[in-house]
């Protein structure tokens, strides 16, 4: 059928179009074969020449690089790179070859850790005494010249807070102690004594309403008395009311555990 005729002319065009271009590319090099065989050798021998050239000159460029990195100067692919800042160095010289002293030399030292600036990175606290010499000697650290005194302020704060806690062996930090209260029967000379509470404003409970409540019910005189040397404040009562200020305690402040 007419048909079926057209599919089989349309399936064989790609096919015969390919073997064209593949007869005219061995064709095309058949002519480039013959034209190098028909070159004469002087041209052939340039040829070579020129190739020997460049591969000379590339190898010089190599070995000039690599001689310029061997006595210290950066080649082109260094100097494109950005340089890191070096460490504060100063040249070891004998005592003779400076000049005579005319009068004493004041040395600066640091506040935290009592040693010059310079050797600060090699004492006990280094992060403490980073933002002190940022501010006073930020010649001897070039090394730090992209770091914020404000972030080295709050690393200091860090490190100063971590020393504070109190370590037990193994590195576990010490418990602290839950609040209580306790009280107490302190004897002032003969028959006479004195009923000190004291804890009682870790419940946030105020000692000035304490000690007037403590008044209206014993009837006696009462005092909120201020710790001295790191001791917790207290309450004292003048008589002999242990009993009666336990209950009272759990009566009007429930916060505080019996």
């Amino acid at each position: 059928s007419d048909t079926s005729r057209r599919r089989a002319l349309l399936s064989a065009m790609p096919k015969n179009k390919k073997k064209a271009s593949k007869d005219e590319k061995t064709k095309e090099e058949e002519e480039e074969e013959e034209e190098g065989e028909d070159a004469p050798e002087s041209e052939v021998k340039e040829a070579e020449k020129t190739t020997e050239v460049k591969e000379e000159t590339k190898e010089e460029t190599k070995n000039e690089e690599e001689a310029e990195g061997a006595k210290g100067y950066p080649s082109e692919s260094a100097e494109a790179a950005p340089k890191a800042p070096k460490p504060f160095h100063i040249e070891f010289k004998l005592h003779d070859s400076y000049p005579p002293m005319e009068s004493a030399v004041s040395v600066v030292y640091c506040p935290l850790c009592s040693l010059p600036p310079d050797f600060c990175q090699y004492g006990p606290m280094w992060e403490k005494c980073k933002p002190w010499c940022l501010e006073n000697a930020p010649h001897y650290y070039p090394e730090l010249s992209g770091v914020s005194l404000e972030d080295a302020k709050k690393k200091a704060e860090e490190v100063g807070e971590k020393s504070k806690e109190k370590l037990l062996p193994g590195g576990k930090v010490k418990r602290a102690k839950s609040p209580h209260v306790t009280i107490k029967k302190l004897n002032r000379g003969g028959r006479k004594c004195v009923t000190s509470v004291a804890g009682l404003d870790l419940f946030s409970i105020k000692l000035d309403d304490v000690a007037k409540l403590f008044k209206k019910k014993f009837a006696c005189g009462c005092s909120v008395v201020k710790g001295e040397n790191t001791l917790p404040d207290t309450v004292d009562i003048q008589g002999d009311f242990e009993d009666e200020v336990i209950e009272i305690i759990t009566a009007e402040w429930k916060q505080v555990p019996s």
